[in-house]
């Protein structure tokens, strides 16, 4: 592979419009230093198409960094990417690596735990989201019996589409990122104080930075370094402070198996579906 067939890094799951440029100053910081330990210009990087979808970004053997999800981590992307670890993140549920989701309801509504939910209309982001359907689905599967518990389940699309649907009406409870959760109160607090947490899910490493698996073991290593050194550097902390970043940690495919053990557990249960 030449250096001109790679890519530059791309972070993709809390690109929000509000922190779009702080985004933007991560990833050429990251595309910098890494371009940096591998020896070659930036310049000399392709640039992404910008209609390329997800998984076609995370899967192009010329990835160099990129950030994805648990949950397609552990299923349509298994063997096909290579996991490099997890940002930290400040944030209610969040310790280390790990993240937890926010079970939202309206502020004004009248649940006041999980049970209270039960025949409660429910909304989620999308089938492949750890935060927003396996996360609810293991802490609804407990008290599901085996049986639909909720009057209905909609897929929204998204975690801020989740969030507007609870606060207008439209649905009763949705499980948020907590690092969206967080970025709502600091970004959107109109929206954010129109809800209420009810409940955190359970805690599992957060959403991971990826890279080729073409590139070898030796430039995988160089490129998780080059990831501690800016993801620690005081010349990002500014950046990072908006987006709520605050450190990276070395993760193994052994660390996500929590994620495919909650799938797991919700099945026994006879709750495969969130329903």
């Amino acid at each position: 592979m030449t250096h001109r067939q790679f890519r530059p890094v791309r972070l993709p799951m809390y690109d929000w419009p509000e922190v779009a440029s702080q985004t933007q100053e991560l990833e050429a910081a990251l595309t910098d230093e890494i371009c940096s330990a591998l020896a070659f210009a930036p310049s000399a990087l392709e640039p992404w198409d910008p209609e390329i979808s997800l998984y076609d970004l995370w899967t192009d053997p010329a990835l160099l960094l990129a950030q994805t999800c648990g949950y397609p981590l552990t299923h349509k992307l298994a063997g096909k990417v290579h996991l490099l670890g997890a940002p930290h993140y400040r944030a209610t549920g969040c310790k280390g690596a790990n993240y937890c989701s926010q079970i939202v309801v309206a502020a004004n509504s009248p649940f006041q735990s999980l049970t209270d939910l039960k025949g409660a209309r429910a909304v989620f982001n999308g089938p492949d989201s750890q935060s927003g359907m396996n996360a609810f689905r293991d802490t609804i599967a407990p008290m599901s019996d085996g049986c639909p518990f909720f009057e209905s389940v909609v897929e929204s699309g998204g975690h801020l589409a989740s969030m507007d649907a609870v606060a207008n009406g439209g649905a009763d409870v949705a499980a948020i990122d907590g690092v969206c959760w967080a970025l709502a109160e600091q970004e959107k607090p109109g929206l954010a104080n129109q809800l209420r947490v009810l409940a955190q899910t359970a805690q599992v490493p957060g959403l991971p930075f990826i890279t080729s698996m073409h590139l070898g073991a030796e430039t995988h290593a160089e490129i998780s370094a080059a990831v501690s050194r800016v993801l620690s550097n005081p010349q990002t902390e500014k950046s990072r402070k908006r987006l709520r970043i605050c450190g990276f940690s070395k993760l193994s495919l052994a660390d996500y198996q929590v994620i495919l053990d909650m799938e797991a557990d919700a099945r026994t249960r006879n709750y495969s579906c969130l329903a």
